[in-house]
């Protein structure tokens, strides 16, 4: 069985035993979520977005500036929230929302949720402690999983023609290159 095979197995089950369970703390019976991964390094963001967040059909259907934001279904996003909150967020989330942009490489990461009216974030950085690390990278990687596994048909808007698929990295956050 593939790493994919066993996160969506994973995530299934989950779905189906948290209908029988009483929910999560911080995200309990919401199910327009959207969680949001910063990589302040490179500048790059990943939004995993749940159906009642955000119709799927209406926002493939528009070109977008960039493809990052997948949608998925409420159960699915439901599971992984649950299972980031048993993995670490509850102890680490702060109300808000998460900075835009990391003040001089001190935030490495972060994961932000937005529950309808209500956010939170969870940042890691130079400062944190390996345990906090162990946990987030967990956290971040479980997120990926998800993210790779979720299909997207989005269009981008695509003025310049190839300089899209030119091989230069885009700039980091902080105006560096990597």
């Amino acid at each position: 069985m593939t790493s994919v095979q066993r996160l969506l197995s994973f995530l299934l089950c989950a779905a189906l035993t948290g209908c029988a369970s009483s929910g999560s703390a911080t995200h309990e019976g919401s199910k327009s979520l959207l969680v949001t991964l910063h990589d302040f390094k490179s500048g790059t963001r990943f939004e995993l977005a749940s159906e009642s967040h955000t119709d799927r059909v209406k926002y493939y259907s528009d070109a977008r500036g960039d493809a990052s934001r997948k949608v998925v279904s409420d159960e699915f996003m439901s599971a992984l929230v649950g299972e980031l909150e048993r993995q670490g967020l509850g102890a680490h989330a702060q109300a808000g929302r998460a900075p835009s942009i990391a003040p001089g490489g001190v935030i490495s990461w972060g994961l932000e949720f937005e529950d309808g009216e209500t956010s939170t974030h969870w940042l890691i950085g130079k400062g944190s402690a390996p345990a906090d690390w162990k946990e987030f990278q967990y956290c971040r990687d479980m997120f990926l999983e998800l993210y790779n596994a979720t299909t997207s048909f989005q269009a981008v808007k695509n003025p310049s023609g190839k300089q899209l698929f030119d091989d230069k990295k885009p700039a980091a956050a902080d105006g560096k290159h990597p």
